[in-house]
């Protein structure tokens, strides 16, 4: 629930701060990977607590926890390397 509420703050601070012409292209992708990767992120590790009684907690938590490692360092390239939208 933490997890998703930090992920709704970082995207709504984000377009704020992009509509206001407030933020830097890479800060912008910075904050919409976090904020992506922590919202999808919380909803896997809620799913995979569930599934406890199959694997050991550590192992759960490590493997979602390198999965939204590579999924956020993907994502902030990706959107790093779109081309900047200059206002008119």
């Amino acid at each position: 629930m933490v997890a998703g509420g930090m992920g709704m703050v970082s995207a709504t601070t984000a377009l704020w701060m992009h509509g206001r012409q407030m933020l830097h292209h890479r800060m912008f992708a910075l904050l919409v990977s976090f904020a992506v990767t922590v919202i999808l992120f919380s909803l896997i590790a809620w799913a995979a607590a569930l599934l406890v009684a199959v694997a050991p907690l550590p192992v759960i938590c490590a493997f979602v926890g390198m999965l939204a490692l590579l999924f956020a360092l993907r994502l902030y390239r990706e959107l790093r390397d779109l081309p900047a939208i200059d206002p008119p």
